[in-house]
């Protein structure tokens, strides 16, 4: 289905976002490495050192990718029809995830064994990002995050299906104002169902920042953005209330004018390269180093992973992402599969809202015909009423005899002058 319309000018690219993107990925791989992969036991032949202490927060990098999508999202979402918008969102996710899990597989089955090792049918599962919801267990363990974008970006999906994109940004203050209203008053809610709370709260508050850079600060996006720092860092002053202020307001200063004009070198290649790294890092840097590391070697082991998977995160960017053969084979995949199934939908929404539109314009006249067949019945009886009353009058009216109400004549006697 061909699109139309001129599209919209590309917007100013914001390249301090891309170094912030690199150092969440950055983030979240030391994480893996230096602590949460020897605590939970995939990497067993090293111990930690004293940074873990320090690279125990790492975690935080997954928030700053939330916020650094929600920040994005009005951008992905301007002047973009629904299925640009579901083709543009599953080129960025798709490709390059499938690949990935394809070489993640390939290192579980040689090196994986019983904590890592993977079945074919498990390999199948992931394909679809969403593996935990049909009961299958992840080929990597950081995929989990990749669901809160899925839903994220439907959310924005179906608004843009119902004609509504043009308000995404205006919608999510009130979005973050709920969740906190939750958070305070029903927390149990806020993991019982999506969108009530949670990770969603960091989307929300990315959303604000970039809804006040394109159109400036008002009292219901201050209030908005408050609510969502609540949310976010909680009530109880401590270290990860503190950290958690550190990423919300590094995204916060984006808005500065100065900060959002900084020109870096090697900016684009640095964002392109952090879903990518993102993919591959962590359990395939798991089975490197529980092979190949020992307390003698552990910082040696560390630099070699870590610069292999840096490498097989450039070559899936360059071979997968970016070569113009892939991108329009990937292209032309999505537009003749999701780009059909979301075209069926735009137009059953089409024929549902064309539908209503007609309904109400039926009952707005019929209720406009009975208003004036009442008007219609009114002004008849009013009519009526006076010409009844006419003809109850005396007979003179202004000084002339009415004939209706004129008294018979009384004869003339013979003889008597004309």
């Amino acid at each position: 289905m061909p699109e139309t319309g001129t599209p919209p000018a590309p917007r100013a690219r914001v390249e301090i976002i891309d170094y912030l993107r690199l150092v969440a990925a950055l983030s979240v791989m030391a994480f893996h490495y230096l602590y949460n992969g020897i605590d939970n036991g995939k990497i067993s032949s090293i111990s930690h050192e004293p940074i873990a202490q320090i690279a125990q927060h790492g975690y935080l990098g997954v928030n700053l990718f939330f916020m650094i999508s929600g920040l994005v999202i009005t951008a992905s979402v301007h002047g973009k029809s629904a299925r640009q918008f579901a083709i543009g969102r599953a080129l960025r996710l798709y490709p390059a995830f499938w690949v990935a899990v394809g070489i993640t597989t390939c290192f579980a089955l040689v090196l994986g064994g019983e904590r890592m090792g993977v079945t074919a049918e498990q390999v199948l599962v992931n394909l679809t990002m969403i593996p935990s919801e049909l009961g299958v267990p992840f080929v990597d363990g950081v995929y989990w995050t990749l669901l809160y974008e899925l839903q994220f970006y439907a959310l924005v999906f179906v608004l843009v299906l119902c004609g509504q994109g043009h308000r995404v940004g205006a919608l999510m203050p009130a979005w973050a104002m709920l969740m906190l209203y939750i958070m305070v008053a029903a927390p149990e809610l806020a993991d019982a169902a999506p969108y009530l709370g949670d990770y969603f709260v960091w989307f929300a508050a990315g959303a604000i920042i970039s809804t006040i850079a394109e159109h400036g600060w008002s009292t219901y996006r201050a209030a908005g953005l408050l609510a969502a720092y609540l949310a976010i860092t909680g009530f109880d002053p401590d270290l990860t209330m503190l950290l958690k202020s550190l990423v919300f307001f590094t995204i916060l200063a984006t808005l500065i004018p100065r900060v959002r004009t900084l020109r870096l070198p090697g900016a684009k290649t640095a964002g392109a390269l952090t879903y990518p790294l993102y993919l591959l890092h962590a359990h395939i840097g798991y089975m490197l180093l529980d092979t190949f590391a020992t307390e003698s070697t552990k910082w040696l082991a560390y630099a070699g992973v870590s610069v292999l998977v840096i490498a097989l995160a450039y070559l899936l960017h360059v071979v997968v992402e970016r070569h113009p053969v892939s991108r329009r084979f990937w292209s032309w995949l999505l537009e003749n599969t999701l780009g059909g199934a979301v075209d069926l939908m735009q137009r059953v929404v089409d024929a549902v809202t064309r539908r209503e539109a007609r309904s109400r314009g039926r009952r707005t006249g019929d209720a406009e015909r009975a208003d004036s067949a009442e008007r219609a019945c009114g002004a008849d009886g009013a009519e009526r009423a006076d010409s009844d009353e006419r003809a109850d009058e005396p007979a003179v009216i202004s000084g002339s005899r009415s004939t209706a109400a004129r008294a018979p004549r009384a004869p003339r006697a013979p003889g008597s002058p004309r």
